[in-house]
């Protein structure tokens, strides 16, 4: 794919203030048509109709694209919302955040981390510490962008998911979107679930620990969900940050491992 010749591409559905689809691409022109009637039919087919779809088409222009190697892939074992969160929080200790700032991020995305207690656009930028907010807007957060896979390193990486039994597409989206967020500035973890009421996944990611998968982060049919970056504002540059997540391109180029579902002393011990 020629620098010189790539666009990214971004959909948006929303019905009323609540976000319905989005999806990231980085293309050359050729690709273009087919990827936006692409984008236009995965938002018309989800359960809620959308009532407004925006297509953002952009050059990516002179600024270089970061090409990097998708997060290993773990599944922990966790059979409920509680056994979950446990071993999610334990994992985020161990890389040095505090529990009083996992349990402000874990109320938050539990209760609806935006005003009146409604999902977030973006997502919340939290002191590992101290558990502050940072991120200037509490109603948008920070949103991830501009990020997307080569078609070689897709197609190795649906492979090596699908024989850990993950075929559903979000894995590979939420992947790729994890491993820009591990690579960025000042991050140390991410914490997500989702907000469609019917996907109760989740996941901690980070450059040490990799991608790890929990089955079950939230209750079934439950509306609300997002994301936590936990940083450290001693060292962190938080406009550098936000510029990376919202406007430096990358493209993962190449697939990491995947890991069968493993218990949870079983992936402490190992």
């Amino acid at each position: 794919m020629d620098d010189d010749l790539i666009y990214s591409i971004r959909m948006r559905a929303s019905a009323g203030n609540r976000h319905v689809s989005g999806a990231e691409r980085i293309i050359s022109p050729i690709k273009m048509d087919a990827t936006v009637q692409a984008l236009i039919v995965r938002a018309r087919e989800k359960k809620t109709p959308p009532e407004k779809i925006v297509i953002t088409i952009e050059h990516i222009g002179n600024m270089p694209i970061s090409r990097l190697t998708a997060l290993d892939v773990v599944t922990v074992n966790t059979p409920d919302m509680s056994t979950g969160r446990s071993a999610a929080s334990r994992i985020l200790q161990s890389l040095g955040i505090s529990e009083k700032s996992i349990m402000a991020a874990l109320n938050l995305l539990t209760n609806g981390a935006a005003p009146f207690g409604l999902n977030m656009r973006g997502a919340m930028i939290i002191d590992a510490v101290h558990g502050e907010r940072l991120e200037p807007d509490h109603k948008r957060g920070i949103r991830a962008s501009r990020f997307d896979w080569t078609e070689e390193a897709l197609d190795t990486m649906t492979k090596r998911l699908a024989a850990i039994g993950l075929t559903h597409f979000r894995t590979h989206e939420a992947l790729a979107l994890a491993t820009k967020v591990a690579h960025a500035p000042g991050i140390i973890a991410e914490l997500c679930w989702s907000d469609d009421p019917d996907y109760t996944a989740g996941y901690v990611a980070s450059r040490r620990t990799g991608y790890v998968r929990f089955p079950v982060l939230k209750l079934q049919d439950d509306p609300r969900g997002g994301r936590a970056f936990f940083v450290d504002r001693n060292t962190l540059d938080i406009e550098a940050f936000i510029h990376y997540l919202q406007f430096e391109p990358v493209l993962i180029v190449d697939g990491g491992t995947c890991r069968n579902r493993v218990d949870p002393e079983q992936y402490f011990t190992v």
